[in-house]
């Protein structure tokens, strides 16, 4: 579309070494190169006073990830994807492309007004019990084996089960989540599986990890298998 306009590639699959990132930025800094075409890359931490428009394809992709956090993620991307727009004397501009116009995430990005879109997502997240209103634990297990990491999986929830009723049965509140494959279901030749254990104190939480850990131990279900325990997930990737 554009022959006399040099296009340049920022994204993991180019940018091999740290001296090709380096030469990448420099090309666009001084102007040798018009068009930077990226991944999440290319949004954060870059000034770039020349910079007059920026373009998102499909900017509300990341909403539809499995993880309560995806309004946040999309939201940040979006509003520091934009900020590299109209960094200099002359005005910038941004165009998002998206099928959710109206959703507040989108809205909120589209006027740069974080407070907007807090207030719409605590809201939500008030309504569905998730944090900051609790506390979480993300628990994976790892293997590989589908048909073991499953098994284990399935016995990691009964036992998370077993320990909320335990723990209910004291008057403490807790929450099982799944299990369920991981939505990246295989990474470097291993299976994943998630569980969530919800509570609505820290320390509850700890206890109910620390029992729910203790057995664990002493199934031979989680023998070939890794289980890893992330307090307060920042992903559920």
């Amino acid at each position: 579309k554009f022959p006399n306009v040099v296009t340049m590639r920022m994204d993991r699959d180019t940018m091999t070494c740290p001296t090709k990132l380096v030469q990448t930025l420099d090309a666009y800094r001084s102007q040798k190169v018009q068009v930077l075409v990226g991944t999440q890359m290319i949004t954060k931490g870059h000034d770039f006073p020349h910079v007059t428009l920026v373009g998102v394809i499909s900017a509300d992709t990341s909403l539809q990830l499995s993880d309560f956090r995806a309004g946040e993620t999309t939201a940040q991307l979006l509003m520091q994807v934009a900020g590299r727009a109209g960094r200099g004397e002359k005005p910038g501009r941004v165009i998002l492309q998206t099928y959710n116009p109206h959703h507040y995430v989108i809205q909120a990005a589209a006027m740069l007004d974080y407070a907007h879109f807090c207030e719409q997502e605590l809201a939500s997240r008030r309504a569905l019990q998730y944090p900051p209103y609790t506390r979480l634990a993300r628990v994976l297990v790892t293997g590989p084996s589908q048909k073991t990491v499953a098994e284990a999986a399935a016995e990691l929830g009964r036992l998370a089960r077993v320990t909320k009723k335990e723990f209910e049965g004291r008057g403490v509140p807790l929450a099982v989540l799944g299990p369920a494959p991981a939505p990246i279901q295989k990474l470097k030749k291993r299976f994943r599986y998630n569980l969530y254990i919800k509570a609505w104190k820290a320390e509850d939480l700890q206890s109910a990890m620390e029992t729910i850990l203790r057995a664990v131990s002493h199934r031979s279900a989680f023998g070939s298998v890794r289980v890893a325990v992330d307090r307060d997930p920042v992903s559920s990737l």
